[in-house]
């Protein structure tokens, strides 16, 4: 097997060779403060003084030592700085003895430690059991070496830290994981590697791996069924190794690695390697691939649910539109007849031929055709702007909708811990019935205008329109984190993402370290201290424009304040 490589060719080379200064950074790496004065006028050569103090500028910008490369540029510049004339300059005279003194006293001088092996294998173990990209983890290590005060080794020595770690922390994870199967579990995973039919006219014949290799970005219903029936399949076998899974305690990161290892590789490529390696990979694909398709299965349900209440909004300003003219030419024909009822009651009032017991029915039979008229003007607006029209709209979306979403709101596993527990009854009842909804389905989860029109004017059950409005809440709930999922990467509840708290606990100072907040550990002092600054800033603003030192502040007479930007 060619060994991994870390950094390319370029990234190495530009790793192992001295920094390249610009003019203000030459300036900065290779100032001479008062200790370093004296301390030249004890080397005995000119090679020694100019190797030394580029020597400890290098180390100064990378903190780390370069094996006695130096630029020409940077020795001609520090030698004419201390008054030495470059051709005096011998690199060969420039012994390994004399460069590692160097070295210890650069060392000693700025606070630093040589580099420890122990410590820098022990970290190692740590980043690659939860990272699995070898160059985060060498970032990572540098990081850690910087935090620690500890001098960077060569390339070499930290990519075969790694490299090491890294086989063995797979071996460890494959010995483990070959004990915890039995018999049947590894020959479940065995036939993953084996041929298959298409399930199809064709004689086809393909790897059952690559079958489950594959899955499907699209809202159409062919593909979303394709994508739930591999669901189907993989899930059971995710559920079957799931204790196995909890006790190798893979990191996110590692059963991504050990997954795209298999979709990159060919079938025989994964049938070449021993039994313990093929089943940890087979294993992390089996649980990287169940969350992809659930995830994938969410981003559907929620983009397809979004076309359809885009839609459903479309369809009802339309009718809005289109219903406008002849609303208001019904408001104009009710004010029309408002005017002519209220002449009708005047003339019925005036006529003196008609006692009062004649008059009271005729007025009453007036006002009551001009109030069934004004009902009628009511309840038209009210249906156009965003009430009966809308919903009516979303039901039309129904059928297509449910083509789409039924089977993935019937088929995902939710977590139970919901901050919405109506809603999760519902989705409870709708899986129990396999989608075969009624008026007894639960409806505490709606809106109270939503459970009004889910009677029709005939006094039937909307079932369309209910599980329209089921799909809606739930895609709400999903994206707000009311709502969760058991099986997924990207929608579980938020705690667990979070380090525990057990593990916080344990490994707070460590953790407050890595991420260099150890200064903040004091939160009410931290406070104080932001405070303060602040106080002090808004202070000085004000001084400087009460000096008329602030050309960008401007306060009108009306009290309003102008900040001129650029």
């Amino acid at each position: 097997m060619p060994k991994m490589r870390i950094f390319n060719r370029l990234e190495e080379s530009e790793f192992e060779s001295p920094p390249k200064f610009n003019s203000v950074e030459r300036k900065q790496f290779f100032a001479i403060s008062n200790t370093t004065d004296d301390l030249l006028e004890k080397l005995s050569t000119p090679t020694n003084k100019v190797c030394f103090l580029v020597t400890m500028g290098y180390f100064k910008a990378r903190r780390r030592f370069f094996a006695r490369q130096f630029r020409q540029i940077d020795i001609e510049f520090v030698a004419e700085k201390i008054g030495i004339n470059p051709l005096e300059i011998c690199l060969d005279n420039y012994s390994r003895e004399t460069y590692a003194r160097h070295q210890r006293f650069i060392i000693q001088y700025f606070g630093w430690r040589k580099f420890d092996e122990d410590f820098a294998k022990l970290e190692v173990q740590l980043l690659v059991s939860i990272q699995h990209r070898p160059k985060n983890i060498l970032l990572d290590l540098i990081e850690s070496l910087n935090r620690k005060k500890m001098v960077i080794p060569s390339y070499n020595v930290l990519s075969n830290l790694i490299i090491d770690a890294t086989n063995q922390n797979e071996q460890t994870l494959s010995e483990t994981c070959f004990v915890l199967l039995n018999k049947n579990q590894r020959l479940k995973l065995d036939n993953f590697l084996q041929k298959e039919s298409n399930n199809d006219e064709s004689s086809d014949w393909s790897y059952q791996l690559t079958l489950f290799k594959k899955t499907y970005q699209s809202t159409k219903p062919l593909k979303i069924k394709a994508n739930l029936d591999d669901l189907k399949a993989l899930q059971q076998l995710y559920l079957e190794f799931h204790p196995v899974i909890t006790k190798l305690n893979l990191s996110n990161a590692s059963v991504r690695h050990y997954a795209y290892l298999v979709i990159k590789s060919q079938i025989p490529q994964i049938s070449r390697r021993s039994a313990q390696i093929r089943y940890l990979y087979l294993i992390a694909f089996i649980t990287y691939q169940t969350f992809k398709l659930n995830d994938m299965l969410m981003d559907t349900l929620l983009q397809t649910v979004k076309n359809a209440t885009n839609l459903a909004d479309r369809h009802q300003k339309e009718a809005y539109f289109k219903e406008r003219e002849k609303r208001n030419e019904s408001i104009d024909a009710f004010k029309q007849n408002t005017f002519e009822i209220l002449s009708a009651i005047q003339q019925i009032v005036d006529n003196n031929q008609l006692n009062n017991n004649q008059k009271v029915p005729l007025i009453s039979k007036a006002l009551d055709t001009e109030k069934a008229k004004l009902e009628a003007l009511i309840a038209s607006d009210k249906k156009t702007q965003r009430g009966q029209d809308y919903f009516d709209a979303l039901e039309e979306q129904s059928l297509k909708l449910q083509r789409r979403v039924s089977d993935i709101v019937r088929q995902i596993q939710f977590d139970k811990n919901s901050s919405k527990p109506a809603l999760f009854k519902a989705l409870q009842h709708y899986q129990i019935h396999e989608g075969n909804i009624d008026k007894n389905a639960p409806t505490a989860f709606l809106n109270p205008e939503e459970r009004t029109v889910l009677m029709s004017a005939e006094g039937k059950f909307r079932t369309s329109l209910y599980k329209v409005l089921l799909f809606i809440h739930v895609a709400e709930a999903i994206k707000s984190g009311a709502l969760n999922l058991i099986h997924s990467e990207k929608y579980r509840p938020l705690d667990d993402y979070l380090i525990s708290k057990t593990e916080w606990e344990k490994h707070r100072t460590e953790y407050l370290e890595r991420a260099k907040l150890t200064e903040f550990v004091d939160c009410k002092a931290t406070l104080n201290s932001f405070k303060s600054a602040l106080d002090e800033q808004y202070q000085k603003t004000n001084q400087n424009f009460k000096q008329g030192k602030n050309p960008y502040l401007t306060v009108h007479k009306d009290g309003r304040i102008h900040v001129k930007s650029g």
